[in-house]
């Protein structure tokens, strides 16, 4: 018997999932805010999602949190991780006990950061909230056509529950949805493991006049990231590592992880999986710095490996703190991102 899923978040991987999810069986609500700009008239008009050529039917489309919330077994949050608070505001008030919290995405802390809002506004609820390392797609949507494209599957995707005494039964829902769920320690495992840290930011920083230039019209992972910017995610790749090894993870590199996952081809340079990859050289963008591949990933992603490394006590963290300090937006990263200070878990609160 299939579960009965809610999905909010309806970009690229949202829609993909909708599609999936009721192809393999579940039924399945799809949520798009009032607020989104997205065309979705297609699928709200004709119930349908054209998915690889295939068109499937959902259950229900809905712009009201209350109807893709209530009676689910399964919430799915498909979003960036800066919408974790405000989406999990929206839909507090309407989560019942008993019900599954599945944050799909890069992970960056969400669980916590879901619970805490939980905590403020709706307490006694009895749920389990857990999240992946990074989406379990590579897909895109196209309006026009109303057509889900599912590039490719992430074929190892670690999953932990916060707290962490629950991923195991989490796992067995969520196993019947996605094969490709493992165990991991913790979500600083799965916060860890996030590749977007390493891939977006610097290459795109390092491409913005290419950027400025191209617009639409860019292409990061086969264009932007060259035998001399490669360089960059190597050196954020080794501070990630040594993080790792601190809290006694696998320590893999950018390289074998996403060889792992599928998304690179063995015995090439890193510049040259990213180059050739079949999941990912295709996919245009960004089209300006002003984006999710340098706000969100540092922000929520590199700030918060740096706040990491502080609660260690470490000392390797200068390249990280410089870096996010060139940021070209004029912004303060460090005073707006994500750190575990601001999460309730005080820098020098390990060694204490």
């Amino acid at each position: 018997m299939g579960l009965k899923i809610g999905i909010f978040g309806a970009g690229n991987g949202g829609i993909t999932a909708a599609a999936d999810m009721t192809e393999k069986g579940h039924q399945v609500t799809l949520f798009q805010s009032p607020q989104s700009k997205k065309d979705l008239s297609q699928i709200e008009e004709s119930g349908t999602i054209s998915f690889n050529g295939k068109p499937i039917s959902l259950h229900k489309f809905t712009r009201e949190a209350e109807e893709a919330v209530k009676g689910q077994d399964v919430i799915m949050l498909t979003i960036p991780s800066v919408a974790i608070e405000p989406v999990g505001e929206t839909i507090a008030p309407y989560i019942e006990d008993g019900q599954y919290i599945l944050i799909n995405g890069a992970s960056a802390m969400s669980s916590l950061r879901f619970r805490r809002v939980l905590h403020n506004m709706k307490a006694d609820v009895d749920v389990k909230v857990g999240e992946t390392m990074s989406l379990t797609y590579a897909s895109r949507y196209s309006s026009e056509n109303n057509e889900a494209q599912l590039i490719a599957y992430n074929k190892y995707n670690l999953f932990a529950a916060y707290p962490a005494r629950h991923t195991e039964e989490m796992l067995e829902v969520f196993h019947r949805m996605y094969d490709y769920l493992e165990p991991a320690e913790n979500i600083l495992e799965t916060t860890l493991n996030n590749g977007n840290p390493e891939s977006h930011p610097g290459p795109s920083i390092l491409n913005a006049g290419r950027i400025d230039y191209a617009g639409d019209d860019f292409y990061l992972y086969k264009e932007g990231i060259t035998k001399h910017t490669v360089n960059v995610v190597h050196k954020i790749d080794e501070e990630r590592q040594e993080i790792c090894r601190a809290l006694g993870f696998d320590a893999l590199s950018k390289s074998e992880r996403s060889l792992r996952s599928g998304y690179f081809e063995d015995g090439l340079t890193l510049d040259e999986q990213y180059n050739n990859s079949k999941v990912l050289k295709d996919i245009k963008g960004p089209i300006e710095l002003d984006n999710r591949y340098v706000t969100e990933d540092v922000s929520n992603g590199l700030v918060l490996w740096a706040s990491i490394e502080r609660w260690l006590g470490s000392n390797t963290g200068n390249g990280l703190g410089h870096y996010i300090s060139g940021v070209l937006l004029e912004r303060d990263y460090f005073q707006e991102g994500v750190t575990l200070a601001k999460l309730g878990i005080e820098d020098s609160s390990r060694h204490n």
